[in-house]
């Protein structure tokens, strides 16, 4: 039989390197249950509202952590009631605990949506809606001629169509610009 023990190198490495990897994670569960949760969700609260007295813009990253936190736990308690449902012999679907884990999975359907879509605009105007809004406010067939110079004309409706034809100008036209035209006609007679 032939002997493979050439081809195996020294675990000493790959051992030490675990070994200090799970003792970080450990010392990170052991600082998170230390701590009771009104304690990290408060601190996580204090968190963005530092962040919100620089910039009254910045995102409020911190509580999504928090709302994130509270799901999880939420999650890991329930499914602990079914597992200990499922073991006693009890059918966990007809019992409530199976809504209220339906209820935190849909939680965390929404949080993953609230971190998907944060560059997606939150509001949009409906322009079917926008327009019959500015049809009621501005009915058809009304239009105000402005002239830059002068201040705003508003022509009655009676002379709105009227032609002045020994001008050669409508009525609507402000009183400057029939002068100009006048004074270039007597010019060139």
């Amino acid at each position: 039989m032939p002997s493979y023990a050439h081809t195996v190198g020294d675990p000493t490495e790959l051992v030490s390197t675990l070994d200090t990897q799970i003792q970080a994670v450990k010392n990170e569960l052991d600082q998170t249950f230390d701590k009771p949760m009104n304690a990290c969700l408060s601190d996580l609260e204090s968190k963005d509202a530092i962040a919100r007295a620089r910039d009254p813009q910045a995102l409020l990253q911190h509580r999504l952590t928090a709302a994130k936190t509270l799901v999880s736990a939420s999650y890991v308690y329930l499914d602990a009631v079914w597992m200990y449902l499922k073991a006693k012999g009890v059918d966990p679907t007809t019992h409530p605990v199976h809504e209220k884990l339906e209820r935190v999975q849909a939680y965390f359907a929404k949080l993953k949506e609230a971190t998907e879509n944060k560059d997606a605009p939150t509001q949009r105007i409906d322009m079917e809606a926008a327009g019959r809004m500015i049809k009621a406010v501005v009915p058809e067939g009304t239009h105000t001629r402005f002239d830059e110079t002068t201040e705003p004309h508003k022509p009655s409706s009676s002379s709105f169509q009227k032609h002045d034809k020994e001008t050669n100008t409508t009525a609507s036209e402000p009183p400057t610009k029939k002068k100009k035209k006048d004074k270039k006609k007597k010019k060139t007679k």
